[in-house]
């Protein structure tokens, strides 16, 4: 049977686990997060350099068909590592947390006690109420917000693989106006 000192040591192990393990989480998202700006900075780069170039790019489509691509596998990568990393993190998280509760309970943290003041009995309250500790599923929301930004890069790559497309193709064809480009290995 071990003794309080050692269940309290136990209970501190775990508390320490699970802020360990948390903060890794954070970092993980963080870090997916900011290679996911940093992609869209990229994106924003290259559609500037097709809609306002010195001289017009040969080969728009397969351009904006490429950066289409890359992004797709580029920000499904990004979020794919992200959710695998902070759900393993998560699980190493919620099983101290679990450990935590139940070195706690063996405390007595969980039981209501009483005592007695100036003769009076006085019933105490539980010090620890919650037993869900590490449980909780607020890493489920980051990842889902950090798959929306894959995604909604990726869609907004899409978009402009498409309209660069119908601009091209509309070039192509002779027709002229200010959102048109100049069809491709043509210099004004």
């Amino acid at each position: 049977m071990p003794t309080e000192e050692i269940l309290r040591e136990n209970k501190r192990e775990c508390f320490d686990g699970m802020r360990a393990y948390h903060q890794s989480e954070i970092s993980h998202a963080n870090h997916a997060i900011t290679m996911l700006l940093a992609m869209a900075a990229a994106i924003g780069a290259v559609v500037v350099a097709i809609l306002f170039p010195d001289s017009p790019p040969d080969h728009v489509r397969e351009i904006a068909w490429g950066l289409f691509g890359v992004v797709v596998i580029l920000g499904g990568t990004i979020a794919a590592t992200a959710h695998i990393k902070i759900s393993g993190d998560h699980a190493v998280y919620a099983n101290f947390g679990a450990e935590y509760v139940k070195t706690s309970e063996r405390l007595g943290l969980y039981e209501r006690s009483s005592t007695t003041k100036d003769e009076k009995p006085i019933e105490l309250d539980a010090i620890k109420t919650n037993r869900a500790i590490g449980q909780g599923t607020g890493y489920k929301l980051t990842q889902r917000i950090i798959w929306a930004f894959a995604g909604v890069l990726a869609a907004l790559s899409l978009f402009f693989a498409v309209t660069i497309s119908c601009i091209a193709r509309d070039a192509q064809q002779g027709a002229q106006g200010p959102t048109s480009l100049p069809s491709a290995g043509t210099r004004p």
